[in-house]
């Protein structure tokens, strides 16, 4: 797949490879949004020397979706920024040896700051097109002989998919390497990050300033002394807040090479299981995935006001059954406008009778690839 990636790259030969060390100078926001490699997940990676650009593959196996991302290609500064400063000089120490002497490493990169987490060794080859045009060839390996070793780090979130997928639990997973491979909503809501994304596939040791002290030490004693922990304390935060925990820090291996710790915690106040809030609401509630139509939640109130069984939801969507396309295209318009005044549209209820009902509501996980509309019928 490289070889194959390596042939569409358009560049001209350059005998010195100019990848810069330095960041960029942009916003928060365009590093949100522009592309930038991630070590957790990466297959492997091109240096493109004469247009000082990097193209890579790299599976999404630190987000519980799985999503392949396939090539993604930037700058190599834009494309490095969430690297330390240290592994881009590596980096390009890397790419350097293998244009003047065919081969280079392998290197460790990604590593902690003070070494106590294993880095990710990288080789590089250099790769001369049939034009002469030269680029170097950068992945995961320790030496001739090795499975790939860099790979282990690739499957770990799908294993743990259905275990934390749907926990309203403070959830943290760190692989042996050191990355952060999922979060969860309360992870993320009571460490007070702006965007998992900021966190997701990098080093625990590269985001204390994003999540606290407190949690980064956590994760290292546990990958450095191969030992779980548990207990019960205040966890700092990266603006000197702090949120008390009851946790456990739990180290594990699968298959002698796979592993991480997953740090699991719940306020001391309690936890709260929202599975069971939305049953036991009065109000008729449904959600609905945008893209497919289809309900993929209702609670009982729902079940028992529009008079639905299993069997429908899984082969109708809220179109051909419920709703009007165009009066569902309203209710998503005013979901978007985040109207608080109800709207009142007819419904075809499964006995045979139409009512209007008047619904609020609400647009979910709207900047992802399936978001939900939520439709809660007022009185």
């Amino acid at each position: 797949m490289a070889a194959v990636a390596a042939r569409g790259t358009t560049t001209q030969k350059s005998p010195e490879p100019e990848t810069s060390a330095e960041p960029p100078r942009k916003d928060e926001q365009d590093q949100k949004e522009s592309p930038a490699l991630s070590l957790a997940g990466l297959q492997f990676f091109i240096a493109d020397i004469a247009k000082k650009s990097i193209l890579w593959h790299e599976v999404g196996s630190q987000a519980l979706s799985s999503q392949v991302r396939d090539l993604q290609e930037a700058p190599s500064n834009e494309a490095l920024r969430h690297l330390s400063p240290e592994d881009r000089k590596t980096i390009l120490r890397l790419v350097q040896g293998a244009i003047r002497d065919g081969k280079s490493g392998p290197f460790d990169v990604g590593g902690g700051p003070d070494h106590r987490i294993p880095g990710i060794p990288i080789v590089a080859y250099r790769y001369e097109l049939p034009d002469g045009k030269i680029l170097a060839i950068c992945f995961p390996s320790i030496g001739e002989d090795d499975a790939n070793p860099g790979r282990v780090a690739l499957g770990l979130a799908p294993i743990l998919q259905h275990f934390v997928s749907s926990s309203t639990r403070v959830l943290l997973l760190v692989d042996n390497f050191g990355y952060v491979r999922f979060v969860s909503d309360g992870f993320v809501k009571s460490f007070q990050i702006e965007d998992a994304r900021l966190i997701l596939g990098r080093n625990i040791a590269h985001i204390q300033k994003r999540v606290g002290r407190t949690i980064v030490s956590l994760a290292i004693a546990a990958l450095t002394r191969r030992a779980s922990a548990s207990g019960h304390g205040k966890f700092l935060l990266a603006n000197n807040d702090s949120v008390e925990l009851n946790y456990e820090a739990m180290y594990f291996r699968i298959g002698g090479v796979v592993g991480g710790v997953l740090f699991s915690a719940g306020h001391v106040r309690g936890d709260v299981d929202f599975g069971k809030v939305f049953e036991i609401c009065s109000a008729p509630i449904l959600v609905v995935n945008l893209k497919s139509r289809f309900v993929i939640a209702a609670n009982k109130a729902a079940y028992k006001t529009y008079h639905l069984t299993a069997e429908v939801l899984e082969n109708q969507p809220i179109t051909e059954m419920l709703l009007h396309p165009g009066n569902f295209a309203a209710l998503v318009e005013a979901a978007k406008e985040a109207s608080d005044v109800p709207m009142s549209v007819p419904v075809n209820i499964l006995n045979g009778q139409t009512k209007k009902k008047r619904f609020r509501c609400t647009l979910i996980d709207a900047d992802k690839d399936e978001p939900k509309l939520v439709l809660e019928t007022r009185s």
